[in-house]
C-alpha cells in the first residue's frame, strides 16, 4: 500500500491516512511516500511499518545500531537530529502553545544509568511492548564506560543467570554494579579494575552502595538505587535556567516539592530558605547528607508525602516540582494552588501529564516560559522546564 506521510503522531510515529482510516509507521518522517504493510488492524486506526522508502525525508539518515528495528530502547536513529529537533519543538508548541527554547545536550554516549534484563545468560533491553529480550553487545545511548562494563560482562556469559543488572557511572568514571539473580562470577567482577562498587542480591561485594557525583561546584551522594537524571549535561542545562530564574526575580523562601536527595532544592540555595519535602526516607537520609557535602544551611528538609505536608507554609515566593512520570495528583494540585505562590516551576519528562496538570493550574497561572532540555536525545521523549507566573487577577 502507497501512502504519504503527514506528520507526527505523539510518539513520533508517522501518521498516514487512507480511505479515512489512520495508520501509524512506525520510523516513518514527514512529507515521506511509502509502501507499508499493515501490522496490526483495529477498528479505527492500524499500526505499519515500512516495505519500501519510495521518497524520503530529506532529514533521513541509516541507523547506525544494528538492533534498532528490533530493540525499543530508542526511537530517532533514523532520522538526523534536526528532525528529532522538530518533532519535540512542534509537540510543546502544539501542547503549550510556545516553545522558548530548545537546549541540546549530547547526541550519542550521554546515559550515565543502565538496566539491563538478563534470561538464560542473555543480557539487553525488551523488545518494544513485549517481554522478550533482544541481546546486545554495545549501546550508542551509552557513555563509553558503561559500555565497557557491558563487554566485561559479555566476556563472563552465565547461561543459567536470569535477573537483571544496573550500571552507574559518576563523572569521575567510577561505576557501580548491582546483579540481581544467581551468577556464577561474581568474583570475576570483583576483580575488574573498571567495576568501583559490586552489588550482589543487595549486598555489598566490593567498594560502597553509593558513590560521589559532582555537577558543576557541588557534590551528592548517590545510592544505587535512588533516582538521578541519567544525563549529566542535561542536569547542568536545568542548572542554569535555576540560576538565571534566581537572578531575575526577587525570591525569598522556596518550596521544593518531590525533591528526592535534593538536587534542584541545593542548586536554589541562593535563596533566603528552601524546603524540600520527598516522601522516600531513603532519599531525605541521602540528602541530608548532601547539605553537608556543600555546607548548606538555609535548607530543611521533610519526609512525607507533599499533600500532606503543604498546609503550614505561608509567604512562599517559588514553588518547584519535578514529580515522577505520571504527574501530580489532584489533591496536591489543590495544595499547590492554596498556597499562592508568586512563581511555580514544573519540571517533567512526559508533556502528557504536564498538560493535563496545565488544564488545572491555569486557573490560577499563566505560562511564562516554555524550555526544553533534550535529556534523552534519540527518543521520543524530553525533559520539559514550565515556568509559571501567578494571574494578576489572582494577586489582586
Amino acid at each position: 500500500m502507497e501512502v504519504k506521510i503527514l506528520s507526527y503522531d505523539d510518539l513520533g510515529n508517522g501518521i498516514a491516512r487512507v480511505s479515512n482510516k489512520v495508520y501509524f509507521v512506525k520510523q516513518a518522517l514527514p512529507n515521506e511516500v511509502l509502501e507499508i504493510e499493515e501490522v496490526e488492524s483495529k477498528k479505527n486506526y492500524s499500526l505499519a511499518s515500512i516495505k519500501k522508502i519510495i521518497s524520503p525525508n530529506s532529514n533521513r539518515t541509516e541507523a547506525i545500531c544494528k538492533y534498532y528495528s528490533l530493540c525499543g530502547g530508542c526511537n530517532f536513529l533514523h532520522a538526523k537530529y534536526l528532525e528529532e529537533k522538530n518533532f519535540k519543538t512542534k509537540k510543546a508548541i502544539n501542547y503549550f502553545g510556545k516553545c522558548d527554547n530548545f537546549i541540546e545536550t549530547q547526541e550519542l554516549n550521554y546515559r550515565n544509568k543502565v538496566i539491563f534484563h538478563v534470561k538464560n545468560g542473555n543480557l539487553g533491553y525488551y523488545k518494544e511492548n513485549t517481554n522478550e529480550i533482544i541481546p546486545i553487545d554495545y549501546c550508542y545511548l551509552l557513555s563509553p564506560r558503561t559500555n565497557e562494563v557491558l563487554k566485561l560482562l559479555l566476556k563472563k556469559k552465565d547461561k543459567e543467570f536470569n535477573g537483571e543488572v544496573l550500571i552507574r557511572e559518576n563523572s569521575q568514571e567510577e561505576i557501580i554494579l548491582v546483579i540481581k539473580g544467581n551468577y556464577n562470577y561474581i568474583d570475576y567482577l570483583k576483580q575488574s579494575h573498571i567495576i568501583n562498587n559490586l552489588i550482589y542480591n543487595d549486598k555489598v561485594i566490593k567498594g560502597n552502595n553509593y558513590f560521589i557525583e559532582e555537577i558543576d561546584n557541588y557534590k551528592f551522594k548517590v545510592n544505587y538505587n535512588s533516582f538521578f537524571q541519567v544525563n549529566r549535561k542535561g542536569l547542568k542545562e536545568i542548572k542554569k535556567i535555576l540560576d538565571t530564574f534566581l537572578e531575575t526575580k526577587k525570591i525569598n523562601n522556596v518550596l521544593d516539592l518531590y525533591s528526592g536527595t535534593s538536587v534542584l532544592g541545593i542548586f536554589l540555595s541562593s535563596a533566603k530558605k528552601v524546603i524540600s519535602i520527598e516522601e522516600n526516607k531513603y532519599a531525605t537520609s541521602d540528602a541530608k547528607i548532601n547539605l553537608e557535602l556543600n555546607n548548606i544551611n538555609n535548607l530543611e528538609v521533610i519526609t512525607g508525602k507533599v499533600e500532606d505536608k503543604l498546609k503550614k507554609f505561608q509567604n512562599i515566593d517559588l514553588v518547584v516540582v519535578d514529580p515522577a512520570r505520571r504527574g501530580l495528583d489532584n489533591k496536591a494540585i489543590d495544595k499547590i494552588i492554596a498556597l499562592n505562590s508568586k512563581y511555580l516551576i514544573y519540571i517533567s519528562c512526559e508533556m502528557i501529564s504536564l498538560r493535563r496538570d496545565l488544564k488545572k493550574l491555569e486557573s490560577v497561572y499563566e505560562i511564562l516560559n516554555i524550555y526544553l532540555v533534550d535529556m534523552f536525545p534519540k527518543t521520543n521523549k524530553v525533559e520539559t522546564v514550565c515556568i509559571f507566573k501567578l494571574q494578576d487577577k489572582v494577586i489582586s
